[in-house]
């Protein structure tokens, strides 16, 4: 990884700015040059005339010029790139959770089928809440670290599939997961909450389909089971219930289970209601 702090103050706008600059200069001097030669005046044919040599006379320290600012806005770029896809490992992390619901590029987005990706603002937004801004920076730490990690170990190599894969990443994904679990202890008042964060931070679009899309009760229920759905299993299981125990404790894991029967329980409310 490229040190970010060696060109933390070398923005693209900033190089082009320098470099503009340094080019005036140079055909300021040469224009005054020119008009010295001439007797200290220059028509506009003269001027013309210079113009047009600048642009097309082949100078060698112009060519050094824009190949060294070339170079400077690489390394802004890979610097800022990977400024900025480090602050959000966590988020992908987390909404790898669902990420098979979203629609492809190809596909046109279904109600029933699919989450829009305009929830994924309001999801992180709704962790955030719950975590708490300490919490949830510790986690999106430790998931930088753990990328960190296996960057370096695959180098070209790496790819995301190595996180998703990784058990240290499942770990982190399950704790968060059984972390928030006590918030859902009334699962009518929490989606209802859900539903108000993930609608008030959806972006515009101006693609139909999504514009007819809304997060309901129904997405609601998609997006919890496709998150909790790995849990679900494991507690399905006497095993799998201890070892999540073991791990977690019995306070959380106790509401975990009032969180999954919650889950159960408020989806046949709704589905009675006519609402699903």
């Amino acid at each position: 990884m490229p040190d970010e702090r060696k060109h933390g103050n070398a923005s693209g706008p900033e190089i082009f700015r320098t470099a503009m600059a340094e080019v005036i200069d140079i055909f300021s001097e040469q224009l005054l040059n020119s008009a010295h030669e001439k007797g200290g005046g220059l028509t506009a044919p003269d001027i013309r005339e210079a113009v047009e040599n600048f642009k097309t006379v082949q100078n060698s320290f112009l060519d050094n010029l824009f190949l060294d600012s070339w170079k400077k806005c690489l390394e802004a770029a890979e610097s800022a790139h990977w400024s900025t896809a480090r602050k959000f490992h966590f988020e992908r992390v987390m909404v790898k959770c669902f990420s098979a619901l979203l629609p492809r590029e190809s596909e046109t987005i279904e109600s029933g089928r699919h989450l829009s990706r305009r929830i994924i603002p309001g999801f992180i937004h709704g962790l955030q809440q719950m975590m708490g801004p300490e919490v949830y920076a510790a986690y999106g730490d430790r998931t930088s670290s753990l990328v960190d990690a296996l960057r370096a170990v695959h180098g070209e190599g790496f790819s995301w599939n190595e996180v998703y894969g990784d058990p240290s990443c499942q770990s982190i994904v399950e704790e968060v997961l059984v972390d928030i679990a006590h918030y859902f202890d009334d699962m009518a008042k929490r989606r209802n909450w859900m539903i108000d964060v993930v609608d008030a931070h959806m972006p515009a679009t101006t693609n139909i389909p999504e514009k007819t899309w809304n997060f309901g009760d129904g997405a609601f229920h998609t997006l919890m089971n496709a998150i909790y759905g790995d849990l679900r299993t494991k507690c399905l299981h006497e095993e799998g219930l201890e070892a999540v125990q073991a791990v977690h404790g019995p306070e959380k894991t106790d509401a975990l289970i009032v969180l999954l029967a919650g889950l159960k329980s408020d989806h046949a409310d709704l589905t009675q209601a006519g609402r699903l």
